[in-house]
């Protein structure tokens, strides 16, 4: 390998660090965050115990997004509080229908 490939093989290199670097900054509640608001499309087809988790993770991060700066809480909150109203209907949906 030429010293010009490898320099540019180190540039390549610390570019992707620097790119990532923000990934590996993400708070753990954001991953939390991430994790449960990205079963919102299953919300359908799982079971009532699942949705009654999932909301009780909603709450559980509901309490540590409060406590973050303005502008992450702000837009945070409202995620969160979407996906929650999703959960929400649909367990009072399964729990009032009859089951099949």
């Amino acid at each position: 390998m030429s010293l010009l490939n490898v320099k540019g093989v180190i540039a390549a290199t610390l570019l992707a660090l620097a790119l990532a670097q923000p990934l590996w900054a993400e708070e753990a509640w954001q991953a939390t965050f991430d994790e449960t608001c990205s079963k919102s499309n299953q919300a359908m087809t799982m079971s009532v115990q699942e949705l009654r988790d999932l909301l009780a993770k909603c709450d559980a991060l509901q309490k540590v997004i409060e406590t973050q700066e303005e502008s992450v809480r702000k837009v945070y909150l409202k995620r969160l509080s979407l996906c929650r109203n999703l959960y929400a209907y649909m367990l009072e949906y399964k729990q009032s229908s009859p089951a099949k």
